[in-house]
């Protein structure tokens, strides 16, 4: 988190609450907490007093500043002591951020550019509580309102206003020391409207926005071991370095409407739910994302078509990936999944005039997994991952492939298999280590879908048969469907296709 993004900065202006039954804080704890909390990202809180008034702190005209232009003047704070270990904290019902360039500073010549925005949160109700060492932030607003206006300096005239309304906002957020410093935050939107409006006279370019979310969250972990902040990413990895972050969302839609130079151009798309996790721990990083329901259309003179509509069932994309050398095998993932993916006809219209091919939805998934053996660590050597030699970066132990599917035109490919490799044997293959293991081959409609790329004059008839020759060294062909079935197979270091030994 970092006080140069709004989100950010109004999470720690809202997140700074906790209830806790067990421990207790005072509200000089938490004032003082918020402090180091600021200095801990590169900003300063400031305040014109902070006094006690019998079971409460008051802090009056307290403001943030990054050094960098950016300002969150809060006004008013008071902390109360609740008599039970937890601290009270009521900000004021509104606040305001600005945030201007500062290499615009002292020249006279110049409109600094500029941005200022109000933040409304009424009826907050916020608590902290723990221990001073590890104190604990919860925050529930019923409704937070935000109004961003801003100017550009090298654009002179070019403008941009961004309202937005999110509703049963809740966040939890703590630090705790010990073996290693870790922070906690999640953050959670019932709901959430959003709408923003640009201009840019120069270049006769507006633009509008409308956009809804629903059950919106995000949701960040981090531990790092002590005496190891100043630690390259691949070192502090190797000490125990972890860290998380996810965010996800439910039914979502938006409208974008923009004018170029005369032209007008509408986007609009709606999303039934997704999420993002990313995450680090044991050597190894981790990325995964999966979005359901994708549905877009756009509508533009300038396009060949009038609707350009796509719509995505599922896109889904998993990497798990080992960074630091090391003496055993260490496990990856790799799975990319794109599930009917359709065109509108207007699309379809302009690739296949003819309607030689079959307009169904296409899919694309590709489901691995193995082990590998790195022989230097990743993370601090990112040129050894393109190295001409791939003993440059590890050997390669096994390979599974639980699923490939392959759906487009009519037709359709699956396979599944999985391959141990002997890395001592790099001269059976040519450079390979040498595999054993088999996969399954089936593949429906290809002959179709050939017929109909030779129809379409994309693909010459002499190809097309030469294709097919080939195809029959691998594969058996059905006779009574448009079938085929293979399967190709290392063993004893012999390759074999459908029990045929081919080298």
């Amino acid at each position: 988190m970092t006080l140069r993004s709004l989100p950010g900065t109004t999470a720690l202006a809202l997140s700074l609450s906790a209830t806790s039954l067990l421990a207790a804080v005072t509200p000089e704890d938490v004032w003082q907490a918020w402090q180091d909390a600021g200095l801990g990202v590169g900003s300063v809180i400031t305040s014109d007093s902070a006094v006690r008034d019998g079971d409460s702190l008051v802090v009056s005209n307290v403001a943030l500043g990054d050094g960098a232009g950016l300002v969150i003047t809060l006004g008013s704070i008071t902390f109360t002591d609740n008599g039970d270990g937890t601290v009270s904290v009521a900000l004021p019902d509104s606040f305001a951020v600005t945030m201007t360039d500062p290499t615009t500073a002292g020249d006279a010549a110049s409109v600094p550019s500029a941005m200022s925005a109000e933040v409304t949160m009424p009826g907050a109700t916020i608590a902290a509580s723990g221990t001073p060492d590890a104190i604990v932030y919860d925050t529930d607003v019923p409704e937070v309102g935000i109004k961003f206006d801003g100017s550009d300096s090298a654009n002179l005239g070019a403008t941009t206003t961004l309202e937005a309304k999110l509703f049963g906002v809740q966040v939890h957020s703590e630090m705790l020391g010990g073996q290693a410093d870790s922070y906690q935050e999640d953050l959670s939107v019932k709901s959430a409207v959003i709408t923003a409006t640009g201009s840019d006279p120069a270049n006769a370019t507006d633009y509008t926005l409308a956009a809804n979310l629903a059950d919106f969250y995000t949701t960040a972990k981090m531990s790092v071991p002590k005496g190891s902040s100043a630690d390259s990413f691949g070192v502090a990895l190797a000490k125990g370095l972890t860290m998380g972050s996810q965010f996800g969302m439910g039914a979502s839609t938006f409208d974008l409407s923009s004018t170029q130079n005369g032209t007008a151009t509408k986007i609009s798309g709606s999303l039934k739910d997704g999420m993002i996790d990313v995450g680090a721990d044991a050597g190894k990083v981790s990325y995964y994302n999966i979005f359901n329901g994708l549905e877009v259309a756009i509508a533009s003179a300038d396009l060949p078509v009038a609707n350009a509509a796509f719509g995505l069932g599922k896109a889904e994309l998993h990497l798990v990936v080992p960074v630091l050398k090391s003496d055993a095998p260490a496990d990856f993932t790799f799975l990319f999944n794109l599930t009917d993916l359709s065109f509108a006809e207007d699309i379809w219209a302009m690739i296949d005039p003819g309607k030689a091919l079959k307009h169904d939805p296409a899919t694309v998934v590709v489901d691995t997994y193995g082990q590998v053996t790195l022989a230097q660590d990743l993370s601090a050597d990112a040129a050894a991952v393109t190295a001409a030699d791939p003993n440059a970066v590890g050997q390669l132990n096994a390979l599974e492939v639980p699923a490939i599917r392959l759906k487009a035109g009519g037709a359709e490919l699956t396979a599944q298999g999985g391959f141990s490799f002997d890395n001592s044997d790099m001269t059976t293959f040519a450079g390979i280590p040498a595999p054993t293991g088999k996969i399954d081959i089936k593949a429906t409609g290809v002959n179709a879908l050939v017929d109909a790329l030779v129809t379409m004059g994309v693909l010459g008839k002499d190809q097309a048969d030469q294709g097919r020759m080939m195809l029959a060294i691998f594969a058996n062909t059905s006779t009574t469907a448009d079938e085929i079935t293979s399967t190709l197979e290392f063993k004893d270091k012999h390759f074999f296709a459908n029990g045929q030994q081919l080298q």
